[in-house]
């Protein structure tokens, strides 16, 4: 028999959101699952943590199970309880379900993704998941999946042998009866043409504020690629790493390390 894993579940939609619940039905069949989770929504706030201020926790009754909420960012909650609040680190870091892909660029925004890539940080096997909001709908479904998806990865992880690198896994805008399979994929490089529009509010002095808004461009036409295999209607895996050197660089900009290229700076 299987040792059982201890997972520490987290999210960027705050530990009241479905989709952490459907996270927490499924992986605790198997496993010992902890809950983490913001106090409030987190989208977008990316790998911002709490700094020069002061760092809340309580905890909650998750239905009929204990979680904490923490009054921070996504990034904090792993943070905080692996320093502070479990007594052992966890086997793996699940983050998620997020309602709202986290393909491409959209993860160096996403809280969803900071929280796998904080586990990283602390050499725990971590992964981020994502449903397109067009299959907001299916989330319970595409949550299902995630056990058996999460194993493949956490037991390959031993054959990869790089603690630098986290799990990015979106699921497709569609039911799940249409998958077509699963693509391990390259990040997307498209970039978002955002554009902000004007409002009118009345909760700040000037009476009016911007709301950002933005599509992917140029998105890549293979299906190697995150972005276009969830729109083709693959589950996309993409392996990424923190350790973000330009090491095809390096070579050129070494002339600078000479005596004399100092003293022409």
């Amino acid at each position: 028999m299987e040792k059982k894993r201890t997972i520490l579940l987290t999210n960027d939609d705050g530990y009241k959101a479905p989709g952490i619940r459907y996270l927490y039905d499924v992986l605790s069949v198997e496993n010992t699952v902890i809950i983490v989770a913001p106090e409030h929504e987190q989208s977008g706030i990316g790998h911002a943590f709490t700094y020069n201020r002061p760092l809340h926790y309580e905890k909650v009754d998750m239905n009929g199970s204990t979680g904490y909420r923490i009054s921070g960012t996504p990034a904090d909650c792993v943070k905080f309880a692996v320093s502070y609040l479990m007594s052992q680190r966890p086997d793996a870091v699940v983050s998620g379900m997020n309602i709202g892909e986290n393909s491409g660029l959209s993860s160096f925004y996403s809280g969803t993704v900071a929280a796998a890539r904080e586990g990283a940080f602390w050499n725990i096997p971590s992964v981020a998941f994502s449903v397109c909001k067009e299959s907001a709908e299916y989330a319970k479904e595409y949550a299902a999946l995630v056990p058996g998806l999460l194993k493949g990865i956490l037991d390959s992880i031993p054959r990869i042998n790089d603690s630098k690198v986290y799990y990015n896994v979106n699921f497709p805008p569609c039911p799940p009866g249409k998958v077509l399979g699963t693509r391990v994929t390259w990040q997307s490089l498209a970039f978002f043409e955002d554009r902000y529009e004007r409002i009118e509010v009345e909760s700040h002095h000037t009476k009016e504020g911007f709301l950002v808004y933005g599509e992917k461009k140029d998105i890549e036409k293979s299906n190697a690629f995150d972005s276009r295999a969830l729109m083709n209607n693959y589950i996309a895996i993409s392996p990424l790493m923190y350790d973000a050197t330009a090491q095809q660089v390096i070579p050129y900009l070494k002339w600078l390390e000479d005596t004399g290229a100092q003293q022409n700076i």
